[in-house]
């Protein structure tokens, strides 16, 4: 049986990230299914730490259960190929010429290791390597190293990046390329030209057994009224807006409301806001579960996913959503499971708040299939099984 190595910047039970704890989930159900799975990483926590911090132990370790074999981080270099000149035959098929240079520089800052791509050359016999996220030099020049031991877990979705040439000969020249949903295969496949047979889905699972306790967050936080919740709550992920919106609709509309913002990074917020936001910073796991039942609507402005990890965990308790109807992921999801509304530009965003605040059966009925949703399709053994299946 071959062993599924999955390669990856940063891993561990510290690490931040939905790509990253979709890692340690996956490699877990695989390897409940019989699989023999390893992580290839580096020292690294995660992309919130400094990006040469050596946070875990080099060497194999366990997490979980599964292997990991952790490598040392290559500072940021000026340009050029990472490692040693031995590996160059792999190289051949790379059409250099039409690789914008900016294009190999971004590549030569962002979290690498050489030791990490130089195993893969000599350890490749008997694997099959699962590169993700896409953006990293350990994805890039690791799938070219692999050959067609290669596949992609991209965590796509349209941001400048996916526009690079680079990836888009990267995306055409690995075995498969395996996607979240149908969202972010459809848009893999107009992107980079690819088949039906070349992209696979195989989904992303989460945790199934967390039951929040709505009344003792409520409690512990004194929280009266309606509460919105959105967690993961960077910059990237179009929070601003969603304050923006939420003052505008406050200063309309008055009364008790508060938006409830969670995650490593959480934008500045006005002090004229302070009464109307609650910004709690990370949570654990078990006090986010409380988070998402505490919550009356949980409400995702991102238009960059590729599943919403978040999205699916609010479902999970019951909650009600809305979604940024500007992103194919999230509508797709809304749409399936009939569990919340998608809003585009702020008169939408009142109107669908107005909607779900005035009728809390409506938002018990909208949570309820959320719910049902994510427990028919977010079941991690059927997402190893055809991840697996997808390697074959």
């Amino acid at each position: 049986m071959n062993t599924i190595t999955i390669v990856i910047p940063w891993f561990g039970p510290d690490t931040a990230g939905g790509a990253e704890a979709q890692a340690r989930q996956l490699a877990v159900a695989m390897l409940a299914q019989g699989a023999v799975v390893e992580v290839w990483t580096t020292t690294g926590r995660d992309s919130f730490a400094p990006p040469d911090l050596v946070y875990y132990p080099l060497g194999i370790s366990q997490v979980d259960g599964v292997t990991v074999r952790r490598f040392p981080i290559t500072p940021p270099y000026a340009h050029g190929i990472p490692f040693h000149l031995a590996s160059r035959q792999y190289f051949a098929p790379v059409p250099w010429q039409l690789l914008p240079e900016h294009e190999i520089k971004l590549l030569s800052s962002l979290v690498s290791s050489v030791e990490l791509l130089e195993a893969i050359t000599t350890e490749r016999e008997g694997r099959r390597f699962i590169f993700m996220p896409y953006p990293f030099p350990t994805t890039y020049w690791g799938t070219i190293l692999a050959g067609d031991q290669a596949y992609l877990l991209p965590c796509l979705h349209d941001e400048p990046y996916a526009y690079y040439q680079s990836y888009h000969w990267m995306f055409n020249h690995v075995q498969r390329v395996l996607a979240n949903s149908p969202a972010e295969a459809a848009f893999a496949r107009r992107m980079y030209g690819l088949t039906e047979q070349h992209v696979v889905v195989c989904g992303e699972g989460i945790d199934l057994t967390p039951r929040g306790d709505r009344e003792a967050f409520r409690k512990r936080h004194n929280i009266q009224g309606p509460l919105l919740y959105f967690a993961g709550a960077r910059r990237q992920k179009n929070t601003d807006m969603l304050v923006r919106y939420l003052r505008e609709y406050w200063a309309r509309r008055g009364g008790a409301l508060t938006l409830m913002l969670t995650g490593r990074e959480l934008p500045e917020i006005p002090k004229a806001l302070s009464n109307l936001i609650l910004p709690l910073g990370f949570l654990s796991s078990a006090e986010r579960s409380d988070a998402y039942a505490a919550a009356d609507i949980f409400i995702n402005p991102s238009m960059i996913e590729s599943f919403s990890i978040v999205l699916m965990e609010s479902w999970l308790q019951g909650t009600p959503a809305l979604v940024n109807r500007d992103c194919d992921v999230t509508c797709e999801a809304v749409e399936q499971s009939g569990g919340g509304l998608a809003f585009s530009g702020f008169g939408e965003f009142a109107a669908a708040l107005d909607i779900l605040l005035a009728d809390a059966n409506l938002r018990q009925t909208l949570g309820s299939q959320g719910q049902a949703w994510v427990q028919a399709n977010c079941r991690w053994e059927d997402v190893a099984r055809r991840t697996i299946a997808a390697l074959a």
